[in-house]
């Protein structure tokens, strides 16, 4: 599924914003879920994303991460020995 517009919303006198029913049943979203809030005030735009969804990003990223300081370093390596032999 792309974007849908589910309708809107507005935000009360302690800033807090109801999630139309909708929406909180087609991408189940139960009470009490934590949301990362991103925003772009120029724009005027403010996105929520699940943080169990910014959690497993995390996770992949810094997984993904101990391989590429691994390629990074075997690069490095290599580079570092085929500068040594051209000096020879």
């Amino acid at each position: 599924m792309h974007g849908k517009i589910f309708g809107t919303t507005s935000v009360g006198e302690r800033g807090q914003v109801v999630i139309p029913a909708e929406a909180r049943e087609e991408l189940d979203i139960q009470p009490g879920e934590k949301f990362v809030v991103f925003g772009n005030a120029r724009k005027g735009t403010v996105i929520l994303v699940k943080s169990e969804i910014m959690n497993k990003f995390a996770n992949f990223f810094f997984n993904k991460s101990k391989r590429f300081d691994k390629i990074a370093k075997e690069i490095f390596d290599v580079t570092e020995n085929q500068t040594e032999d051209d000096e020879e």
